[in-house]
This record gives structure tokens, C-alpha cells and sequence, in this order.
């Protein structure tokens, strides 16, 4: 019996082509062997000018990297640059666009192949920065989050000052001090600025990671590596390395590769730029070769002459199962592989079986986005007359049951693994795979019949039994029949996905709906809602967004309708309070992934818990602030509501702390955010709410018991800080009540 077993192992592992071609090439290696231990002995000296060639080769690779990546970067950053909504920023800026921008930001800066960290957009008017996490004032985002002492706040307030399109700096060290304690370190960054000539209000500054780069376009043992600017600068160089020759001595030298002082430096200068991309290598790295005498070289002849006979000998040994292989991938069937005694041959069919199916996925993603390819497998995509639909499956997962990426993408996997068992024996020829992080999509050759709707509606029922973890929605197209409708069907399944409703079930979306053209506040709504989160007024806050989710009930709004809507209740937020002076870290506190929030509500109540939960932190935040006791504040505010009906003077208030009116000002505003005549309106305004509730107290006793001698002056005051007249406010609580 062991015999046997030996001889059915043996006979196993001869089938391996690794061991055939151990036992095939033996010969050749010894005889390689004997040639290499003589090469050895006699050639130390002659891989100089291979290794020259293969540093100057690597090089000019760097430099080719570094100036497209560079032309990249400066064309589509010009493009952001240049779009309507950043333009509109430096005469108009308005903050329900600036939620956009900073997920266009995000969406570049999460782009590996871009090396980009952070953009910048730095308006003169306010002193604003938006940049991939928020927006918030230079001082903060050059001081804080992104300081280096080659960059002081100061040189980019002198940017406006200067004009060009684009320039690119030398990297600098960056470091966050949002801890002082423990400050972190962000790296080397490479600012590239972009303006426009003709408006100084605004630049915006590309912050690229200057390591990555490095990393990326520079493959070398030795980091030694330097880039001059084509005004001599150095844009950037390898930390923890001696000084290079300097721009002045290249330029004057003239040659692309040279030795001094025992260092080998290999120099490139881009065409595009100009700039000079300098390695250095130790010279006593640069090896020696030496000359092949007459006796290596017939040896070399013989040893070369002996292998291929030997070589050609098992090589014929194994030729027909390789040239099955290489029929089996010219005419390769999904359903029929290719299968050899040899197991490497069958992993070898295998992986290209794998690799077809990848390619074929690839082509068709391509197809769908009309992303122009050169895929051989885009040509078997073409059909006429045949008709199709597809099917969208939309994931939203929720974090608490899914708390880390791999839960999720297994999760994703099974559903998708589901679908795919599904569909498969109703339409053998459907496809189905995950072309988004969260979407799940098939193509489904056939039309859109009952048994289909029951197939969807089977799903459905097992898709609800999981909405503990997460909402799925299933977008069913028209019906195409042609390859070049591909793209439009896509198109259209991603529209529909759009109209899926705020319901914590699977839904199954066949067409599009109309919705209102605007389902936020009205102009009046807007102003109270301000005034009121200013004044930190909670509980006619809670009314505001009570009143307007009481008006979607019973009415059809799309998930992206009112996610629009809790999108611009926080530009609100976050607007007002920054106006009213709050710290950026209690901002911060309030608003900390807001957008991540907003996308992770499954129903219409969580999203309006969430905002109401908003809302509450932020009027008590305001509240606090404003209840914060100062000896000249409260002497201040205590004097304006003892004497509200009185005018009040600037100069008679500082006469009275002892002050200069300039200063009690400046600290006013400094303690309360606002300034002393603005708080004084504010307060009068507030009494006259509250007299005006009275309908026995008239308008023009209600202005002068809050100060204001002049009816009109009232009026224009009245509207400013509540949006309406003093006659219409009083309309509106008469119908309210």
C-alpha cells in the first residue's frame, strides 16, 4: 500500500511544471552557474554606464511625472478656479453655494492620483477661508490648522496685492496647532496659487503633498533628490541631506550628468516649467566593468549554444499544453475553460478566466459613463434590438449597526451576492456588480413584465428583514434596445434613485415625480429664524421647524428635496454664528460632520431630530454668551433697559464708566459680539414684539415707549431686525393666534 502512495504522489507532483522545469533546466544552470562564478571574478568594473543610463533614464521618468502631474493639477484646478460658483464668491458670495464647493473640494482632495491635501479659497471681503472641512476666517486657517513659518498670515494677505494667474511656492513645513500642547504634524506642502488678474478680492491656494509626490515620481535607493524653480528657488528637497550645488553653478556647468566633490548629480529640466530636477548618487556607488577578453567570449558562445539545445529539448517536452494554453486565451469561454494535466496551467487559466470577467466589467462601467477606452471587451458590448432595463440598488447603511468598513463591505457582498442569485436563473445573461461604494447595479436584458415586478417585490421582502442595517432602494429604467442607450439608461436610473422618499423601507422607484421648486423657508421665515437663533430665542425656533415638517406630512418630498433643505438650515446655523461671534471650536461642536449626519437619516423624524437637535445646541450656546456677566457690559446693558424709552448717547455711557466712547465700543463688542447701537435696536425691537402682542397698545405708543420719537425710523428698524412691519407682525400673531 505505501509503495502505492509513493508512487501516486510522485506521479502527482511530476505533473507540476515547476518541477519539470527544475528538471529540464538543471543543466542550464549549472553551466550558467560555472559562467557566472568566472564573469565575477573578471567584470567589477563595467556596470558604470548601465547604471548611468539607468540614473539618467530615472530621472528624466521624474521629471516627466513631476511636469504632468503639475500641468494636471494647473488645468483642472484653473477650471475650479474659474467656475461660476468660486467666481461669484469675490461680488456676490452667498453661503447656500459654499456647501458645494467644499464637496468639490473634498472630492479633489480625496483623489490619490491628484497628491492634493487641501484648496484653499482665501475671499479679501470678511477675511473668509473655505477649505475641505469648512469655512472659517484666515487667521484661524493660517495661524491653526495650517501654519508653517515660511507662510505667515501676513504673506497671504500680501497676495492680493500681487498680480499673476498661477505661481507655484517652495514646499514648507505645515503643522496643526489646533492642540498647543501637542501640536500636529501635517508635512511637506507645496502651495500652488491660482488668481484672476483682473479681481484682487480672491485667490486660492493648492496645497500639495509634497512627500507623496516625491514617493510617487521619484523610485531610488538613494533619496537625494532636489527641484529648482525656474527662478533658482528650491521648490522642494529630501529632508536630512547636505546642500546641493546651487541653481547658479548648474546652470554655468551645462551638463546633464557630472561628478564634484564625490558625488554623482543627474539633471533634468522640464520643458513645460522650466524647472531643474537634480539626483545625486555617492560616487563611489558607480561601479566599473570590465571588457569581455577573447576567452569569455567563446566561452560565453559555447555556454549560450550547449542551453539552447538543452533548452529546445524539454522545451519541446512541454509545448503542446502551452499552445492549448495560448488557443485557450485566444478563444476563451466563460463556461468551458481550458483544463491541462499541469496544475499551473489550469491556475493559469483560471486568472485569465478572472481577468475577462474584469476587463469585460471594466469596459461596460466605461461604456456607462462614456468614458472613452480602449478595451478590446467594449466590442462585445454592441447589440441592436435587443431590448433592456436596469436595475439600481441604492444602499444606505446605518452606522450603529455597521460600525467599521469591513461590516460594511461584507454586507455589501452578501447583498450583492443575493441580487446576482436572483436574478441569474430568471435571466441568465444578466450582469450584476457593485459600481459605487453604495451602489449595486444590473443589467437586465428583458422588459419590464409582471413576473420582473414580482422578482423586485421578493427581494423587497427579504431586503426589509435587514433595515435594521441599512435602507435599500431599488430604481427600475425604461426599456432601451440599443448599446448606445446605455449611458442615458444609466443616467436615468441615477435620477431615479434621487426620488426615493425618507421612509425606513425598501422602495421600489419606476418613474419621476414633480416636486415643489422650493420647500425651504420663505424670505419672512428666514429673517425670523435668524433673529431668533441670535438671540438664542429656543422655543419660537422649535415652532419654526415644527411648522414647516407639519407641512410634508402627507405630502410625497423626495429624500434629495429635503436633504436640500437640512443642507441649508446648516449654512443658516453655521452663518449666524460665526456673524454672532462664536468660537470656532464651540462651532465645530455644534455642526461636527454635519453633512455625514444629514446623509446618514434614514426617516423624515430623524432628520428633524437632528436639525432640532442643532438648533437646541445652538441657541443655548448663544444664550450662554449672551448671559456671560461683565462689570461694563452689565453696567451697559442694566442702563439700556432702565432707560429704553430715553435716548441714549454713546458718549454719555462712556462718561459715565470713565472711558473713551472708541474704547467702550471696541470691548462692548469684543464681550458681546455686536456693537452698542446695534444692541440697543436690538432691545427696543424685542419690547416692541412683545408690547405689540397687546392689540389696546397702538403702534405709535409702542415706538415711543421703546424709544423711537420718529414713527417711520421705528418702521425701517421693526423690519430690519424681524423681516416686517410692525402692523404686518401684529396681522400675523392676530392669524397664529
Amino acid at each position: 500500500m505505501k509503495p502505492l502512495q509513493s508512487l501516486l504522489f510522485f506521479r502527482r507532483k511530476s505533473n507540476s511544471l515547476f518541477l519539470r522545469l527544475i528538471a529540464g533546466f538543471l543543466c542550464i544552470i549549472l553551466l550558467l552557474g560555472s559562467f557566472t562564478l568566472y564573469t565575477l571574478a573578471e567584470s567589477k568594473k563595467n556596470v558604470r554606464q548601465g547604471i548611468v543610463q539607468y540614473n539618467t533614464l530615472m530621472i528624466e521618468n521624474t521629471m516627466n511625472s513631476y511636469e504632468k502631474h503639475l500641468d494636471l493639477v494647473r488645468k483642472q484646478m484653473s477650471q475650479f478656479f474659474l467656475s461660476e460658483d468660486v467666481q461669484r464668491l469675490q461680488s456676490n458670495p452667498k453661503f447656500t453655494s459654499i456647501p458645494q464647493i467644499i464637496r468639490e473640494i473634498s472630492t479633489f482632495s480625496s483623489n490619490p492620483y491628484l497628491f492634493i491635501d487641501n484648496i484653499v479659497l482665501y475671499l479679501k471681503k470678511d477675511d473668509l477661508v473655505i477649505e475641505k472641512g469648512t469655512s472659517t476666517d484666515a487667521s484661524t486657517m493660517f495661524n491653526v490648522f495650517y501654519s508653517s513659518k515660511e507662510y505667515p498670515l501676513e504673506f497671504w494677505r500680501k497676495q492680493f496685492d500681487n498680480t499673476y494667474s498661477t505661481r507655484l511656492l517652495p514646499s514648507a513645513h505645515m503643522v496643526n496647532n489646533m492642540y498647543h500642547d501637542s501640536p500636529r504634524q501635517i508635512g511637506n506642502r507645496i502651495p500652488h496659487l491660482f488668481k484672476n488678474e483682473w479681481h484682487n478680492n480672491l485667490f486660492m491656494i493648492v496645497f500639495l503633498d509634497a512627500d507623496r509626490m516625491y514617493n510617487a515620481f521619484q523610485q531610488s535607493i538613494h533619496d537625494d533628490f532636489i527641484v529648482y524653480g525656474d527662478g533658482g528657488e528650491t521648490l522642494y528637497q529630501t529632508e536630512g541631506k547636505e546642500s546641493f550645488l546651487s541653481y547658479a553653478d548648474l546652470k554655468a556647468d551645462g551638463r546633464t550628468e557630472f561628478v564634484k566633490d564625490g558625488k554623482y548629480y543627474f539633471s533634468k529640466t522640464g520643458k513645460t516649467t522650466g524647472y531643474q530636477y537634480v539626483y545625486r548618487v555617492p560616487a563611489e556607488q558607480i561601479a566599473y566593468q570590465t571588457r569581455l577578453n577573447v576567452t569569455l567570449v567563446a566561452m560565453m558562445v559555447t555556454v549560450i549554444v550547449l542551453s539552447l539545445l538543452i533548452a529546445i529539448v524539454f522545451a519541446v517536452r512541454i509545448n503542446n499544453p502551452l499552445r492549448k494554453v495560448i488557443e485557450s486565451i485566444r478563444t476563451l469561454n466563460e463556461k468551458q475553460p481550458f483544463r491541462s494535466s499541469i496544475s499551473e496551467f489550469n491556475i493559469i487559466s483560471d486568472e485569465i478566466l478572472g481577468i475577462q470577467l474584469v476587463r469585460k466589467q471594466l469596459g461596460f462601467i466605461n461604456r456607462l459613463k462614456a468614458i472613452r477606452s480602449h478595451e478590446v471587451d467594449g466590442t462585445s458590448l454592441e447589440f441592436v434590438n435587443r431590448p433592456f432595463v436596469f436595475l439600481l440598488f441604492q444602499v444606505q447603511y446605518h452606522h450603529g449597526k455597521l460600525n467599521n468598513q469591513i461590516s460594511v463591505e461584507k454586507w455589501l457582498y452578501y447583498i450583492r451576492t443575493y441580487i446576482d442569485s436572483q436574478l441569474t436563473p430568471a435571466q441568465p445573461d444578466s450582469l450584476t456588480f457593485q459600481i459605487e461604494r453604495n451602489q449595486i447595479l444590473s443589467l437586465v436584458f428583458a422588459e419590464r413584465t409582471p413576473e420582473l415586478f414580482r422578482l423586485l417585490g421578493k427581494m423587497k421582502a427579504v431586503f426589509d428583514h435587514d433595515k435594521e442595517y441599512g435602507i435599500i432602494t431599488i430604481a427600475v429604467t425604461s426599456i432601451y434596445s440599443e448599446s448606445e442607450q446605455l449611458t442615458v439608461a444609466y443616467e436615468e436610473a441615477q435620477g431615479l434613485i434621487g426620488e426615493r422618499r425618507l421612509v425606513k423601507e425598501t422602495q421600489i422607484i419606476t418613474e419621476r415625480v414633480s416636486v415643489p421648486a422650493s420647500i425651504g423657508f420663505s424670505s419672512d421665515q428666514d429673517k425670523e429664524f435668524e433673529v431668533n437663533l441670535r438671540e438664542g430665542n429656543l422655543p419660537q425656533l422649535t415652532a419654526l421647524l415644527e411648522r414647516q415638517f407639519a407641512k410634508w406630512q402627507g405630502k410625497d418630498m423626495t429624500a434629495s428635496a429635503i436633504y436640500r433643505f437640512a443642507e441649508t438650515m446648516e449654512v443658516k446655523i453655521r452663518s449666524t454664528l460665526v456673524s454672532a461671534g462664536l468660537e470656532t471650536n464651540k462651532l465645530e461642536a455644534i455642526l461636527n460632520k454635519s453633512e455625514e449626519k444629514i446623509e446618514n437619516c434614514v426617516t423624515v423624524s430623524e432628520l428633524e431630530q437632528l436639525l432640532q437637535g442643532w438648533v437646541t445646541k445652538a441657541a443655548e450656546t448663544v444664550k450662554e454668551k449672551k448671559e456671560e456677566k461683565h462689570q461694563v457690559t452689565s453696567f451697559v446693558i442694566d442702563y439700556i433697559n432702565e432707560h429704553l424709552s430715553e435716548e441714549i448717547y454713546l458718549d454719555v455711557l462712556a462718561e459715565k464708566l470713565k472711558m473713551s466712547s472708541g474704547y467702550l465700543s471696541s470691548y462692548f463688542k469684543g464681550k458681546t459680539g455686536k456693537n452698542i447701537v446695534d444692541y440697543l435696536n436690538e432691545t427696543r425691537i424685542a419690547k416692541a414684539t412683545s408690547l405689540l402682542a397687546d392689540n389696546n397698545i397702538k403702534i405709535h405708543n409702542a415706538a415711543k415707549e421703546v424709544g423711537y420719537q420718529n414713527i417711520t425710523s421705528f418702521n425701517r428698524m421693526f423690519k430690519k431686525y424681524t423681516g416686517m412691519t410692525p402692523s404686518e407682525y401684529r396681522k400675523q400673531l392676530n392669524s397664529t393666534s
